[in-house]
């Protein structure tokens, strides 16, 4: 029992110095996502088996439990839960092969700490390690086959204190302390599925038996969770165009001299370069007017050249085929730029890298379209 009260008075105090700031870290993550993960309600059903440490072999006292649980989780980290829990318990003799059944309801109240989250910069992961702690009544019922058990057989060992001498023998009301983790899929938007064990200190009554000590149960269930009340992704930052001039001087070739056949003046083709960042997941240019411009009269100017197009994405956020979907978007969209401008289709070139090239060693200047005129 003082392992649960110290593991429920660690499990309160990490949860009371978590941060309870508002959600921008979280902001790009839900971008891409296209939804705030959390904070988020739920409602939990689970099924498993239950064991209670009793004086019996241990796989004579395993039993069906079941349980349901509403819930939310307030940040990426911490949550809480109503959790009822209940069907039927076993108990047992030493030098009884025998053993007696009951049934129970078990109610808590518990705090749930996602070590996962806590730990990583992330708020949204396949696999969370959720650790549960609390408190609350159990209540335990039918339990007259112990005294039918005890009419036909008799434990060598003491039975004195055997809790049925007294009225109180067919209803029996106890505390009970919870400390568990549960191990959970996050398989979709709306439906997470895990494994939790549980270990729950109850009164001595539970079983039926007196002997001044609490009884221990342990319970292993398979668990879904559905999700509801998940808020929308925020806003999108305003798109920043930068545009890089990168042009030259325009240079002419001298004559020779005049006592030479007079050779045309050669103009070398001013280069072009030209870089437009976007805000993660926003492939819309905005702004871009002034550097469509300036391509289109580059283009014109230079009929046997074209523009090359590169729409890029940031290997930092996302999975490659979103990144791709989103490099060749922004290329797309940015050629229908050019072309509003005046730029001709003969002349323009375009594709998207995804995020197999990195042109800039900022991640997240990799954002960007790259247009340029050769």
């Amino acid at each position: 029992m003082n392992f649960i009260k110290k593991s429920l008075l660690t499990l309160a105090t990490l949860a009371c110095g978590l941060s309870m700031s508002a959600q921008d870290a979280y902001d790009e993550e839900a971008q891409e996502l296209g939804y705030k993960p959390y904070p988020y309600n739920f409602i939990q059903l689970q099924g498993g088996v239950g064991e209670t440490f009793s004086n019996a072999k241990f796989s004579d006292l395993i039993t069906p439990t079941a349980s349901v649980a509403f819930g939310r989780f307030f940040t990426p980290s911490v949550g809480a839960r109503l959790h009822v829990n209940g069907w039927q318990s076993k108990g047992g003799f030493k030098s009884i092969s025998d053993t007696y059944k009951f049934n129970y309801i078990n109610t808590n109240v518990d705090l749930m700490l996602n070590l996962t989250n806590l730990f990583s910069k992330k708020s949204h992961h396949f696999f969370n390690v959720i650790l549960v702690g609390g408190v609350g009544l159990n209540y335990a019922w039918h339990n007259n086959d112990m005294d039918c058990l005890l009419q036909t057989k008799t434990p060598l060992e003491d039975t004195s204190n055997a809790w049925g001498k007294s009225k109180n023998r067919k209803d029996l009301l106890s505390h009970n302390l919870r400390a568990g983790v549960l191990l959970d899929f996050n398989v979709a938007k709306h439906w997470n599925v895990g494994l939790e064990v549980d270990f729950n200190s109850l009164d001595d009554r539970f079983n039926s038996k007196y002997r001044n000590s609490d009884d221990w149960m342990m319970t292993g269930q398979l668990s879904i969770t559905y999700k509801f009340g998940l808020k929308d992704a925020p806003a999108a930052k305003p798109v920043v165009v930068v545009p890089v001039q990168q042009h030259a001087e325009t240079q002419h070739v001298e004559t020779a001299p005049v006592t030479t056949p007079t050779k045309p003046v050669v103009k070398e083709v001013k280069p072009l370069k030209e870089v437009i960042y976007y805000a993660i997941n926003v492939s819309d240019p905005n702004n871009v007017e002034a550097v469509a411009k300036e391509c289109a009269n580059w283009a014109k100017e230079n009929p046997s050249k074209k523009l090359y197009v590169t729409g890029y994405a940031d290997k930092g956020t996302g999975t490659a085929t979103i990144n791709q979907r989103i490099s060749e978007s922004r290329a797309k969209k940015m050629v229908d730029a050019l072309k509003s401008a005046g730029v001709i289709d003969s002349q323009i070139v375009s594709k998207g890298m995804g995020d197999k090239v990195q042109p800039f060693t900022a991640n997240d200047d990799n954002r960007c379209v790259i247009i340029e005129g050769k």
